[in-house]
């Protein structure tokens, strides 16, 4: 299969519009010699669809937009990707993106196929991490008898 075309399962397995949006922005770039790229701030809301006066805080941009979008990316693409957030000092507002991004192999490409394969329900949180695995109780001793 041809590097750089966007997968329509992959596509309808993502939740977050951004993420799509990265997604198809590292898709039509997969084929490039680089696999890091430097945008502007303002390119790079422009190419990832936020519209203008949302997510003007630097933190929130970071926290609602790019977190998530990575994540999904990441975690349902056969690319995995890294987006850095360049500031001139810790508390300074962001300048721009570099975006790096590499093809997935092995036993990484498995995890991310069978996530695909999943439900819906609950990826996120499978993604991140958090989530609390329920094992059932299988003790003789949880049998309950009426007596009438």
């Amino acid at each position: 299969m041809p590097l750089g075309r966007i997968k329509a399962e992959i596509v309808c397995a993502m939740s977050s519009k951004y993420a799509i949006a990265l997604y198809e922005l590292v898709q039509l770039r997969a084929n490039l010699d680089r696999c890091i790229e430097h945008f502007r701030l303002d390119r790079f809301r422009d190419l990832l669809g936020v519209p203008p006066g949302a997510y003007e805080r630097g933190t929130d941009l970071v926290k609602r937009v790019i977190e998530p979008a990575v994540l999904e990316v990441t975690g349902l693409s056969e690319y995995g990707v890294k987006a850095d957030v360049e500031r001139a000092y810790s508390r300074a507002p962001i300048t721009g993106i570099t975006l790096c991004w590499w093809r997935k192999e092995g036993d990484e490409y498995r995890a991310t196929y069978q996530e695909r394969q999943r439900s819906k329900l609950g990826r996120m949180a499978r993604l991140k991490g958090t989530i609390e695995k329920i094992e059932p109780v299988t003790s003789a001793n949880t049998l309950i008898t009426r007596t009438g």
